[in-house]
């Protein structure tokens, strides 16, 4: 067997819940998930479904190498995220990040650490993550991502460019090889186009005439969460 990954990164594991530890495939999906929104949930069932009924494991992020600071504190999110996949059965979520993060302060958190600790619990039948359009795209830019991006599962909104043109574009990069660009193809799930987005529904919360409104892509019951703890209001209501 060869050798784990190196992790970078000082860390303190966190297991994964008994269905993910034992499910035969596991689907992993990292991101701020703020505020989590019908997107989030939907798409990645999507691409399980797909995966032969494949485990999803939210991975929130800590801090992204290419974003700044999360708006909203940690437990919020982990809390937002619990109440959104309220009731869905192949579902989890995994702190490994954020419990990692008071170790390294100050530092991003790279995939790659959080990839090669996955490699380091041993687990049993296959892993994937997910990712979308845009970071197959920069995906040559992240860190070591030669040990994973074979891993990788694409989605691709069917109002986007075809599989057909995605490859062109990944070949255009002049860094994938021919062999390359062909598990690339082999990896391109089409999902639906969701039409929402953290940043939109971060900008309807922030207004007092449309936070209490229903918000198009945000469960009703995440949204009764963030105003009950008074998230994502603008800087004058605070």
């Amino acid at each position: 067997m060869p050798p784990h990954p190196p992790i970078e990164r000082q860390t303190a594991p966190v297991e994964l819940s008994p269905a993910a530890h034992s499910a035969p495939t596991r689907l992993f999906f990292g991101g701020s998930f703020d505020p989590p929104h019908l997107g989030h949930v939907a798409l990645p069932q999507r691409v399980a479904k797909h995966l032969d009924q494949a485990h999803v494991v939210y991975v929130p992020a800590a801090r992204s190498p290419f974003k700044a600071a999360p708006p909203a504190p940690d437990q919020d999110r982990i809390d937002l995220l619990t109440i959104a996949l309220e009731g869905m059965d192949n579902t989890s979520i995994w702190t490994q990040e954020l419990a990692d993060a008071p170790l390294n302060p100050d530092q991003p958190s790279y995939w790659a650490d959080t990839w090669a600790s996955i490699a380091k619990l041993d687990l049993p039948g296959s892993n994937r993550f997910l990712i979308g359009a845009d970071q197959a795209l920069s995906m040559h830019r992240w860190r070591r991502y030669t040990e994973f991006w074979r891993d990788a599962i694409v989605m691709l909104r069917d109002d986007a460019a075809s599989p057909a043109t995605l490859i062109d574009q990944l070949a255009a990069l002049d860094v994938w090889t021919q062999s390359q660009l062909d598990h690339w193809r082999s990896i391109i799930v089409p999902v639906p186009m969701i039409d929402c987005s953290s940043t939109s529904t971060r900008t309807a919360l922030s207004y007092p005439d449309t936070r209490s409104r229903p918000i198009e892509g945000l469960d009703p019951r995440v949204q009764q969460a963030i105003i009950e703890r008074g998230l994502y209001q603008s800087q004058k209501e605070n």
